[in-house]
């Protein structure tokens, strides 16, 4: 079973910072945040029901790092998540970003 942690650890083990929503101080790049972007319940024996959730994780870096990408990538597919990427722009902040799309358990 795929676990969110199993996601944040793919990049907090590549030295990437990770926050859930926001970080009340936002540290310089490379950072990520998480964003849950839907959830439901899966239930095997109508008795223990565990939540299966749809995150976006954002990789915020101010130039794109195909190196970065590919360790992340690399320790999702160790961990066996899947994931679909997007890359971004955020203008205001002059950050490249991407996003790493997950279904994955919160426990």
């Amino acid at each position: 079973m795929q676990l969110l942690s199993d996601v944040v650890k793919a990049f907090t083990d590549n030295g990437v910072q990770v926050a859930h929503v926001r970080f009340h101080d936002t540290p310089a790049p490379p950072y990520a945040r998480t964003y849950l972007s839907g959830s439901h319940y899966n239930s095997s024996d109508n008795r223990s029901r565990r939540t299966l959730c749809e995150y976006d994780v954002v990789l915020y870096v101010t130039d794109r790092d195909l190196v970065l990408e590919g360790a992340i990538e690399v320790a999702l597919d160790a961990a066996r998540v899947p994931y679909q990427k997007i890359g971004g722009y955020v203008a205001d902040d002059d950050l490249v970003t991407t996003t790493f799309s997950v279904e994955v358990y919160e426990r």
